[in-house]
């Protein structure tokens, strides 16, 4: 499948199996969209408290997400908030709380938001459609580490180091990775890059000026 990094792409980020919480990562440009259709924010820690079978649910907050917009979701800075998210075929809104990121502050180098909410798998899988629903599509394995490479969030090997941690099976292999995502292989390589490009510099100076008899680099230097 042909990678458009214009998509606007979802997917649980949270591991498989029933959790007390659950994490729902969305990136691309339609993801405030994409929030304004699903998302309503809220006093969610009271919600929370209602007894959902003998207490009709009537949200404390009854404004709309749209006249909260300036104060929920500024155009700059990372975003919290607590809310409801509104699912198709869920009977009661769900609890939830949304993390958005946007340009340049996020993983991926685009507009990032995280839905964190009960981690009932079957619940998840319905906000990941709902999502779907709203104008995105399932990400592909390793799309968002694939992102975050091509905005120059993480270089090569940061980005084969994602995959290191999350196949590593015991603590050696998980310290190798981690090293290498804090940039243990990468920086050296860069040193190395640096030294590269200062000598090549210095060649390409004394080739260009070699009738001015002016010493650019000794020659015990090239070796």
């Amino acid at each position: 499948m042909a990678y458009h990094p214009l998509d606007t792409i979802v997917a649980v980020a949270s591991p498989s199996g029933g959790a007390a919480r659950g994490v729902v990562r969305l990136s691309g440009p339609r993801v405030v969209e994409c929030v304004e259709r699903l998302f309503t924010p809220g006093n969610a820690t009271q919600s929370r408290a209602l007894d959902a079978v003998s207490t009709p649910f009537v949200p404390q907050e009854h404004a709309t997400f749209a006249e909260r917009k300036a104060t929920f979701m500024p155009s700059r800075g990372p975003t919290a908030a607590d809310g409801w998210l509104l699912l198709p075929g869920v009977h009661s809104p769900l609890p939830a709380e949304m993390y958005f990121w946007p340009d340049g502050r996020s993983y991926t180098g685009q507009p990032v938001v995280e839905f964190h909410t009960i981690g009932s798998p079957p619940l998840l899988d319905a906000v990941v459609r709902a999502a779907c629903e709203a104008g995105t599509r399932l990400a592909e394995p390793g799309e968002f580490t694939l992102r975050a490479f091509l905005s120059g969030r993480v270089d090569l090997t940061q980005a084969e180091a994602v995959l290191g941690i999350i196949e590593a099976n015991d603590d050696s292999q998980l310290d190798v990775a981690l090293g290498q995502l804090a940039g243990g292989l990468s920086r050296p390589l860069h040193e190395l890059r640096e030294r590269l490009l200062d000598l090549l510099g210095h060649i390409e100076a004394g080739l260009d000026f070699a009738d001015e008899d002016l010493p650019f680099i000794a020659r015990d230097q090239l070796v």
